[in-house]
């Protein structure tokens, strides 16, 4: 199966966590596609304003891809402005397997992942996106390594059945 992994992080978190999933999965035998969302001009997290964000083009074509992966992280208690802008200028997912995590520093999830999540979600399934997983990774969480695990497993386990 191909799999594309677009993700945008801040800091490296989100990209480390991508990195973990993109591991697991390849050990499974997928085809794997990592791509991380540049900003035209660079980060400016006073930026808000997700009509206001230019991403790159991505090298990969995700019409290619049997599934996509999209990560980013939490901000302001929302998705990040930079994903929705990248999920705001698709033309469409048009029936396309989805996942999606987030990162965030929060205790609860309800402080902002559930929040990233379900906008996340919302833009993928208007787009035409069958959302088969979720996950958030708290990151100031002493468990995190055991949550980065379980989150890579399971996008592993709905990858393989979503293969067959």
């Amino acid at each position: 199966m191909k799999i594309g992994i677009v993700v945008h992080s801040m800091t490296g978190n989100t990209s480390l966590v991508a990195e973990r999933i993109k591991n697991r999965l390849e050990k499974d035998g997928h085809e794997l596609f990592l791509e991380r969302l540049n900003i035209v001009g660079g980060e400016d997290q006073s930026q808000s304003d997700p009509n206001k964000i230019s991403i790159e083009p991505l090298s990969i074509n995700l019409e290619e891809m049997d599934l996509l992966i999209l990560g980013g992280p939490v901000r302001g208690f929302q998705a990040s402005p930079a994903m929705k802008a990248f999920l705001g200028n698709l033309e469409g997912l048009g029936g396309k397997d989805a996942m999606i995590f987030v990162t965030h520093a929060f205790p609860f999830n309800w402080m902002g992942g559930n929040s990233a999540i379900k906008q996340i979600r919302g833009i993928c399934t208007e787009k035409g996106a069958n959302v088969l997983f979720t996950g958030i990774i708290d990151w100031k969480n002493s468990k995190r390594e055991i949550q980065i695990d379980s989150l890579a497993a399971g996008v592993a386990r709905k990858a393989s059945k979503a293969a067959s």
